[in-house]
């Protein structure tokens, strides 16, 4: 006797839907249009200032003293 080992069409037919097709059109639509609005966004974003700022090179560490060391 030979078992009969059923089989199932796991994939869609050859020919995309339609739909499908015009949904990803849409989305990937839309997520070239939030780059381009988000880089446009940021190129209009102030640049910082260039040059030693104040308190420029400052870092506090837990280790450090909370008054400046006194020099003579």
């Amino acid at each position: 006797m030979s078992e009969h080992v059923p089989s199932f069409v796991l994939a869609a037919g050859s020919s995309g839907s339609p739909l499908l097709i015009i949904i990803g059109v849409i989305i990937v639509g839309a997520l070239l249009a939030a780059f381009w609005i988000g880089s446009r966004r940021t190129a209009r974003k102030p640049k910082p200032p260039r040059g030693p700022q104040p308190r420029s090179g400052s870092w506090d560490t837990p280790d450090s003293p909370t008054e400046p060391p006194h020099r003579p």
